[in-house]
Formats: structure tokens, C-alpha cells, sequence
């Protein structure tokens, strides 16, 4: 750890310790007094802190995990965050009623239906009430963590304020129901029914102005929207978007502009060695910036005589603007003149790289008996199997390389020390070689789109219509895409020329997947504004990320439905196809034409049993035929 992150870390051991020793006191008064006590108590003896956590640990309960992680609701620790979380214009609990029409499916069904709960969110804002109803057109959805069991908004309250004042947008903050009492995967079905809501109400169901406005009946442009979360939220928030794209809900919701996601989980299913494909996704990783390529050759790289030795950490970080002090402190200078400079041997790549889970597994922050406990919290008692190797709703990290290709504009922020740091590289990296390979396809297909319309006559395109006549061949229906999510919009109405280049395929993979480390922190860094320096800058950073991408009107409007390769294909093939209709005069070229885009369409399905490969052959064919009848 850098040094401000170990005396950070320290008084969060000393809190702890002085809470879940006073956990067990009644009344409440006199519980959040004592725990104030005792953790000044613990301030000055850290190794009784330390044997007092471990003595919990070994046994942790959930009334344990909550007395420990609720500390932010304890009223002394309130008052003296008053400085963070200030004045806004709104701060108020809020209900966001479910749309039932179609409801949404979740995984706990029963014989007798029962309509489900309102959600319970927070909402914040720097304005007035008549500001939110008016003026505002964006919005930043917030789902915090808590390790799925703990931490409601207002445990979240003064970072969130800051946020609130530095982006002047409202934020709604979704208290979620915890577990054990809510297993997985109620909370998700709760983020996305919430979201879902705010998406088909444009807003007014958190209090905006909705659709329309109070004075005319013309329809307002869709309300923008970020969503971000922190550790469990980071989880859900990764979820609730390939919950989306995925198209298993039928349900058509329009993504976010973009996500910022803080230190998630992504995984339940840890390892003590990175597998190959991941050690060659941090290799990919460290060509992206030069911070990134120098934590995965620390982590890739050993001293033969000392394996476990790592570098020393920075004496300083600059979160703005990616700068860490390396120098050595007064003491060891005075030291190297004296005795002279030590040397040691160079660090040499290593054939096995150990997961971050293990690296770190005396974290002071996420010690492993916390990740048993949550694991067993949240999936002890699901209804649904328990798949770690193929649910990419609970572990995003497995997810399909179509859905994750299609990932709005993303940014992660971690810190090097944290054990879910490999889960933010290998799910970082993947997401951006999709990305890579999804607009290798984009711009052949761009390439080939652009082709056979110059060859259309007196500029004719392709539409619906003509894709119906065209694939009712032998009797076979008319080909459409699939239904909610998966580019369902696409396949209904087509693509012109601009929503073929605003796709979001064609957006630089590398500026879509922004991933920051930051060195010598472990867990937790936004929570800790009152004990760590490089907290604030942090916060300020992420409100930055989410003002971006809410004013990038370019990514807005990629973001309306992103499809699919197969809806990409149907576009292409809607241009290729459309040369089987034209007149006579083009009847002698035909053959030739149609060698030229079976040879150009070679490299650009992406599945060679395709419905775009097979229509291919049969237009080949029938120029042939028409061919043989002329002669």
C-alpha cells in the first residue's frame, strides 16, 4: 500500500473494530456512542483491532457484515461528513413503480402471482423541483455496493453529493433489497425493472417532465442517461446492460450513453492462477497506456531469488493526471550514503502470473473470509442454479463476445492492490477486443454497403419491402431479426446510410474501454473522503467521466439500439441482395458481379452457415440461369 492508503486502512480497522465490538448494545443511542469509544480505543492499539477482527471473521454474520459496512449511518460519523455532503436543492427518498405491461420476468415464480413492490431509490440534486421537471434531460442512474447485504444510498451520501454539484444532473440512487433476505437474482430483476421505468417514462417516474411537456403535445428527445456503481453495484450495473443486450427480458430498452464502474465483481469463482487466455489479455492490456503497461509487468514478472517481492509503492499519486512519485524518502538517501546504494538482481517474466484473489489475499479491506461470506450470502439460498462458468448475469466475465461488443462506452477504475483487479483487466480487455473485431466486420461491411449502392440504378435502396419479396422464396417467410434487445429496432424499420456509420461498431474500440489503476490502493477508495487524500480527486474524476459521455451527442446516438452482427448483415444484405431486381441491361454482368461479392463477402459474415451466405449462393445461381436462357 502507499502510505495513505495504510493509514486509511488503519482507521478502517480501528472502526470496525469498535463497532462490531458495541454491535450487540441496546439502545441504538447508546450503540452508535459506544462505537465512537471504543474506536478511539482501537486508534492506539491496532493490534487488538486486528485480533478483534479476525476473532469476527472467523464466524462473520450478516447482523456482523452490516454493523461493519453501515458505519456512514451512524449520526456522529454523519456530522462530521457535513462538509462533504453539504446542501443540495433535492435529497429525498423516492418509490419507482414497476411497468407491468409486459411485466418483467424474474426468476422467482409462484403458483399464485403477486404484483411485485415498488423499488425504493434516493434522489439527488443540485437544483430546484421546477428545475427537475423542466430543464433536466439527463440523468445518472447509481447503484451502490455493499456486497450485495449492506450499504443503502445514504451510506453512499457524501460522495454522491459531490456528484451531484459537480455534474448539475440528477442521480438516482437504487436501494435495492439485500440479502439474505433477497437472494440472487432479486436485485438484479430490481436494478433492471428501475431502470426499465425510467427509460419508458423518459424520467417521470424519478419526477421529471416525462414525454411531454405541460404546456404542448410534441414528444421530448429521450433523457440521456449514465449508469455507474461501485464494488456489488459495478456487478449489477455490468448485469443490468447484458441483461439488455441479451434480448431474454422482450423487452426493447434503449442503453445508457455510458458506464463508470468502481473496483466491481465480476467473478464468484476465484483461482489461484490466471489462465493463459487472461495472462494474454493483460499482455493486449499493456499496450493501451503506459500506467497499464507498467502494472502487468509487475504483475508478469519476478526476482528468481525472491518471487514474492514486489516493488515498493509510490510515495505520492496524482489522480488527475496519472503521475506517481517514485522517489526515495529522506531515510534511505541518508541511508545509500552511508552504507552505499543496494543492488538488486532485475525482474525476469514469469511462465505463471497468480490471480489478484491470491496476490491480495491479506487485504485489509476485503479480507477472503468477506468474499466467502458474501458468496454465501447471496447464492446460498438462489432459486436458480448456480452456473459460474456460463451465468454472465452473475459473472460478467464469461459473457458471450456479441453481447460484449455491443457495450456502450465503459470506464473502470480500480485500485492495484484490490483482490477484483484482475476481473476489471480480463473484463476491460475482452470488452475492447469485441470491440475490435466487431469494427474489423463494420467497416468491411461499410465497404461493401457503399459498393453495390454505387451499382443500384438511378440510386435506388434497398428497403423492407423488397427484403420481404426477396426471401419469400420455396415458401419461406420473410427473415426479421430477434425480438427486445438484440437490435430489434434495426430489424424492423432497416438502417440508412446514417445509422449504418452512427453504429456504434464504429467508435474506437480503445477510447470506448477506458481502464484506470490506481497504484498502492486496495477497496473501497470513494468511501474514504475523510482519510485518504487521493479520495477526492477520485470522486472529482468519475463526475468528470459522467459529464462526458452525457454531453458526447455522438455516442447518444449510437446508444438508441445497438444491433447485432446478424443486423449488421441483414444491411449489407439488403444492398447486395438488390441488384436481383434490376432491369435486363444488367442481366450479362450479372455472373461477374456475383463472383465479385461472393469474393468480397468471404471475409465479411461472421457465421459461414449464415442466412446472408446461403442467399448469396442462390442469387450466384439464378444470374447463371438467366444467363443460360439469353444464350
Amino acid at each position: 500500500y502507499t502510505r495513505n492508503f495504510y493509514r486509511a486502512a488503519w482507521i478502517l480497522t480501528a472502526l470496525d473494530a469498535g463497532f462490531l465490538t458495541a454491535h450487540t448494545i441496546k439502545p441504538k443511542i447508546a450503540r452508535d456512542f459506544c462505537s465512537i469509544v471504543f474506536t478511539v480505543f482501537y486508534l492506539f492499539n491496532f493490534d487488538k483491532a486486528d485480533a478483534k477482527l479476525h476473532k469476527y471473521h472467523a464466524s462473520i454474520t450478516v447482523d456482523m457484515l452490516r454493523a461493519s459496512w453501515n458505519k456512514q449511518l451512524n449520526p456522529f460519523l454523519r456530522l462530521s461528513a457535513v462538509a462533504d455532503t453539504g446542501i443540495l436543492g433535492i435529497r429525498k427518498n423516492i418509490i419507482i413503480h414497476r411497468q407491468t405491461n409486459p411485466p418483467s420476468p424474474t426468476a422467482f415464480h409462484s403458483t399464485d402471482p403477486q404484483p411485485l413492490p415498488p423499488i425504493e431509490a434516493r434522489l439527488y440534486y443540485s437544483g430546484t423541483e421546477k428545475s427537475l421537471v423542466k430543464n433536466a434531460d439527463s440523468l445518472i442512474f447509481m447503484v451502490p455496493g455493499g456486497g450485495f447485504a449492506a450499504m443503502p444510498p445514504l451510506a453512499h451520501e457524501d460522495y454522491t453529493s459531490i456528484w451531484a454539484r459537480r455534474t448539475k444532473v440528477p442521480i438516482v440512487s437504487v436501494n435495492y433489497d439485500k440479502c439474505p433476505e433477497r437472494p440472487y437474482p432479486w436485485a438484479l430483476e430490481q436494478c433492471f425493472d428501475a431502470y426499465r421505468a425510467i427509460v419508458e417514462t423518459n424520467g417521470e417516474c424519478v419526477g421529471m417532465e416525462g414525454w411531454f411537456s405541460g404546456t404542448t403535445k410534441i414528444k421530448k428527445k429521450p433523457i440521456k442517461i449514465v449508469m455507474v456503481g461501485d464494488s456489488a453495484g459495478g456487478n449489477l450495473v455490468a448485469a443490468v446492460v447484458l441483461k439488455i443486450l441479451d434480448g431474454s427480458t422482450g423487452i426493447d430498452l434503449r442503453l445508457p450513453n455510458g458506464l463508470v464502474i468502481n473496483y466491481p465483481a465480476f467473478t464468484f469463482d476465484p483461482s489461484c492462477w490466471l489462465p493463459n487466455q487472461h495472462r494474454q489479455l493483460f499482455r493486449s492490456a499493456s499496450s493501451v497506456s503506459a500506467p497499464m503497461s507498467s502494472f502487468v509487468h509487475t504483475r508478469a514478472t519476478i526476482k528468481p531469488e525472491n518471487p514474492f517481492a514486489m516493488p515498493p509503492a509510490p510515495r505520492s499519486i496524482d489522480v488527475l493526471h496519472d503521475k506517481v512519485d517514485r522517489s526515495d524518502a529522506w531515510y534511505r538517501r541518508v541511508w545509500e550514503l552511508i552504507w552505499g546504494k543496494m543492488t538488486t538482481s532485475p525482474r525476469i517474466p514469469s511462465a505463471l502470473t497468480m490471480s489478484s484473489h491470491f496476490s491480495y489475499f491479506t487485504d485489509l479491506i476485503m479480507p477472503p473470509e468477506i468474499l466467502r461470506a458474501i458468496s454465501l450470502l447471496l447464492l446460498g439460498t438462489s432459486p436458480v442454479p448456480i452456473r459460474f462458468d456460463e451465468d454472465y448475469l452473475l459473472c460478467p466475465i464469461v459473457a458471450p463476445e456479441e453481447l460484449l461488443a455491443r457495450f456502450p462506452k465503459v470506464h473502470f477504475f480500480c485500485g492495484e492492490k484490490d483482490p477484483f483487479v484482475d476481473d476489471v483487466i480480463v473484463l476491460g480487455e475482452k470488452i475492447r477486443q469485441a470491440k475490435i473485431k466487431a469494427q474489423r466486420e463494420w467497416k468491411k461491411m461499410n465497404e461493401l454497403r457503399e459498393y453495390h449502392a454505387q451499382t443500384a440504378p438511378d440510386g435506388r435502396r434497398f428497403t423492407s419491402h423488397d427484403e420481404e419479396v426477396l426471401s419469400m422464396d420455396k415458401g419461406k417467410p420473410p427473415r426479421t431479426t430477434g425480438s427486445g434487445g438484440r437490435g430489434g429496432q434495426l430489424g424492423r424499420h432497416g438502417m440508412n446510410d446514417q445509422e449504418f456509420k452512427n453504429h456504434i461498431f464504429h467508435h474506437d474500440p480503445s477510447a470506448m474501454v477506458q481502464t484506470k489503476i490506481l497504484e498502492g490502493v486496495s477497496h473501497g477508495f470513494l468511501l474514504m473522503l475523510a482519510i485518504l487524500p487521493e479520495a477526492r480527486p477520485s470522486v472529482h474524476l468519475c463526475a468528470d467521466w459522467m459529464t462526458d459521455m452525457l454531453e458526447d451527442e455522438e455516442l447518444g446516438s449510437s446508444m438508441l439500439n445497438p444491433g447485432s452482427f446478424t443486423d449488421l448483415e441483414t444491411a449489407v444484405e439488403g444492398v447486395v441482395v438488390e441488384s436481383s431486381v434490376q432491369g435486363a441491361t444488367k442481366v450479362k454482368t450479372g455472373t461477374s458481379k456475383a463472383a465479385t461479392t461472393a469474393e468480397r463477402l468471404k471475409h465479411g459474415v461472421v457465421q459461414a452457415d449464415s442466412v446472408l451466405e446461403r442467399r448469396r449462393n442462390r442469387f450466384a445461381e439464378s444470374q447463371g440461369m438467366n444467363l443460360g436462357r439469353e444464350g
